[in-house]
């Protein structure tokens, strides 16, 4: 069977937990026999926007890379839909003609409207639903204030949380003058500067129009499955199956450190709804009181800042002298998560938003190294606690500190298990099964 799987990424390009599940459901067909291509943005701007070429990614896969760099001028609608994006992506169907066409991701470079044109030539279609980017523009349900907003909430709400610069958009002068000139706009109706309401229902229009084009959606957890409800999915097109992985790999990984000090590992973005800023705060506790002050012991920073939006956080947040304990370390390939993993006693998720059956959270458990997470709906679902680690209430510093007190005394050490939630084996064969429903 021939399977187009748009993304957002694919390796070597793109290193989180979207591209890595895309990686191994890529591969994973290609290992039972299927012809896969990739499609995926290329936003460095190496080359001229709209231009389609044509490589090879990890494994020899062939990869549709379809450049369209970020452009701070475009309109809002241009944010989700793109007229050019949908003609590059048409010639790829007529060029190549799949059986079945498997997004993993819909925005961000791409354009919510791509199955609308698969459905105009006759091309069936899933959808995994990977974060809340449909909808919620920001993508994580977390406002303009850094705080978890619990939405989707009706279009003025969102639109002002959507135009609003946040506290870590840029210095405080710069903040001031943009909130003015946003506000003063908005009181006028937004002269096609800044988002107003009807922006927001014109979005949502144009993602209940692609959903409604989907043959099947697949919810990797309950909680993003019932944000898809509510935007009026139906319950008959929608599947359950949490993100597979092949654990083959993380065998290296399953073995306790040899080192005496005991290394905790943070992988992931520094971004505000991450949680970065209450682990770090639960560093400075520990460094304050017995036994933590003076038992060995570092904190590995593994990611990057962002750019754009709150791109002051990261630096305000690492500016600060944390001491010889914590370390920032470069971003790594996802496919070299098991050698991070091997040499870590357990891996720190302090998220503040809903979180989607974390990738991170998959690989730690199929290398039984010991998770300390928030107790996040997302997370929930796919972490026992006390049996893969331990959950802690949503940005809790001294939660957090207490837990890392219990690896470091070795009363929580590797769990002696390497079960996931699905197999890679069970999590195709579902994949392939609803492959074989949309294209009856």
């Amino acid at each position: 069977m021939k399977v187009l799987v748009v993304s957002n990424g694919f390796p070597p390009r793109g290193q989180w937990g979207t591209e890595y599940y895309t990686h191994q459901l890529v591969t994973g067909l290609v290992k039972r026999g299927h012809e896969v291509a990739v499609l995926h943005p290329e936003r460095d701007g190496s080359r001229t926007r709209y231009t389609l070429e044509r490589t090879t990614g990890a494994g020899g896969v062939r990869v549709y890379l379809l450049h369209n760099e970020g452009d701070p001028e475009k309109s809002f609608a241009e944010s989700f839909r793109d007229q050019r994006v949908e003609e590059c992506f048409r010639s790829i169907l007529r060029e190549w003609a799949p059986a079945v066409v498997h997004f993993t991701y819909l925005l961000w470079g791409l354009s919510v409207r791509m199955p609308i044109v698969c459905r105009e030539e006759n091309v069936p279609t899933v959808v995994t639903l990977t974060d809340y980017s449909l909808v919620c523009h920001r993508g994580q349900m977390f406002d303009w204030t850094m705080k978890r907003c619990f939405g989707p909430h009706p279009p003025d709400v969102c639109a002002r949380c959507i135009r609003e610069p946040g506290p870590f958009d840029g210095n405080r002068i710069e903040l001031a003058a943009k909130r003015t000139a946003i506000r003063s706009l908005a009181r006028v109706g937004g002269v096609g500067r800044v988002v107003m309401p009807r922006d927001l229902e014109e979005r949502e229009e144009a993602v209940r129009e692609s959903i409604g084009a989907v043959g099947h959606l697949v919810a990797p957890t309950h909680v993003i499955g019932k944000a898809f409800l509510a935007l009026g999915a139906l319950p008959e097109k929608i599947s359950h199956l949490c993100y597979g992985l092949d654990p083959s790999g993380f065998e290296m990984a399953q073995e306790e450190p040899e080192s005496k000090k005991i290394r905790f590992g943070y992988l992931g973005q520094f971004t505000p709804h991450k949680g970065l800023a209450a682990l770090l705060q639960a560093v400075e506790i520990m460094r304050c009181r017995l036994p933590e002050s003076v038992e060995p012991w570092e904190l590995l920073l593994y990611g990057r800042a962002t750019g754009g939006r709150n791109r002051e956080y990261a630096i305000e947040l690492l500016a600060k002298d944390r001491g010889p304990r914590v370390l920032v370390e470069k971003p790594f390939s996802p496919l070299e998560c098991a050698r991070i993993l091997r040499d870590l006693n357990a891996v720190v998720i302090p998220s503040e938003w809903d979180e989607n059956a974390p990738l991170t959270v998959l690989q730690a458990r199929a290398a039984g190294v010991p998770i300390i997470a928030s107790d996040v709906p997302g997370i929930r679902e796919v972490l026992e606690d006390g049996v893969h680690g331990i959950l802690c209430p949503v940005g809790d510093p001294h939660a957090l500190a207490n837990a890392m007190r219990e690896v470091i005394l070795r009363k929580v050490t590797r769990t002696g298990r390497h079960d996931l939630p699905v197999t890679l084996d069970g999590h195709l064969d579902k994949i392939e099964e609803i492959y074989s429903t949309v294209m009856s």
